[in-house]
């Protein structure tokens, strides 16, 4: 019996083990994909760069990664004293985040990029311009199904139009 239970913990081990390592693999590879992808970026000055110190949290820790950047970027992103452009930053991760986590919540993305844009106008606007690279990168990770970028565009118009009417009143 005590050698069952050694060998199911030592089982268990290797398991928890190769899960990490395909996880960290899995994290790289990712961080590879959005490097690849923005090299043909509009933005010469490293502005769609994402967090170095982010992705390391993400590959570290498996199961409390995501919700530990969230919640440093959030809070970064909620405090008012820090300067418009860290803050713009902040945001701008937490919509790279959930686009191309492993898992994307696209919907989320979608909300951090239309509040990047309606509340930083001068910040991030490489990324918004209009150009064959954005498109490509809205179709890839924020096309809900049966939209197509145009599509898309036009609500994200509408939406930012809504935003800023009501800040305005």
């Amino acid at each position: 019996m005590p050698g069952t239970l050694a060998t199911a913990v030592g089982t268990g081990t290797v398991v928890e083990q190769k899960n990490k390592y395909e996880y960290q693999h899995e994290v790289e590879r990712a961080v590879d994909r959005y490097i690849a992808d923005h090299a043909n970026s509009p933005c010469t000055n490293g502005e769609d760069e994402v967090i170095g110190s982010a992705v390391e949290i993400l590959k570290r820790h498996r199961l409390t990664g995501y919700g530990e950047v969230m919640d440093r970027l959030n809070g970064i992103y909620s405090d008012p004293t820090q300067k418009e452009s860290v803050r713009a930053a902040a945001l701008y991760n937490m919509a790279v985040l959930n686009s191309r986590k492993l898992e994307p919540n696209r919907a989320q993305a979608r909300e951090y990029f239309k509040q990047l844009y309606v509340e930083f106008p001068d910040q991030y606007r490489c990324i918004f311009a209009e150009s064959e690279w954005r498109d490509t990168m809205i179709e890839q990770q924020l096309l809900l199904p049966g939209e197509t970028v145009e599509s898309f565009l036009e609500d994200a118009k509408k939406d930012i139009q809504k935003r800023q009417e009501g800040t305005t009143q």
